[in-house]
């Protein structure tokens, strides 16, 4: 099982192998169990989310100027699977990178 932190580690390792930065990192005060990351590379936006209270965690693009979820994994009350979590990072490191050379045409 993994932390919310670890999740947003190999997720964010796997972003910036791909060229993204870190553009925003926040926990909503109104929702202190959330998180959420904005990662920025020339051609996309990415945003990581966590929602603490359905135990979610999303994938969303920036495109046509709002978010669209990309990828979504739910949680049980244990902790977050390593398997789920490398599921995300196998869509990051296949698919965001395609998405990313598909929005330029």
């Amino acid at each position: 099982m993994l932390t919310v932190d670890a999740a947003f580690d190999r997720i964010g390792s796997a972003l910036r192998e791909r060229g993204y930065r870190v553009d925003q990192d926040e926990s909503p005060r109104e929702s202190p169990g959330d998180r959420n990351v904005v990662f920025i590379s020339q051609d996309m936006h990415v945003r990581v989310r966590w929602h603490a209270k359905p135990r979610m965690l999303t994938l969303d693009v920036h495109s046509d100027d709002e978010w669209v979820e990309f990828a979504r994994r739910n949680f049980g009350p244990a902790g977050l699977e390593e398997t789920s979590v490398d599921s995300l990072v196998r869509a990051v490191r296949n698919e965001v990178a395609e998405t990313s050379t598909d929005s330029d045409s």
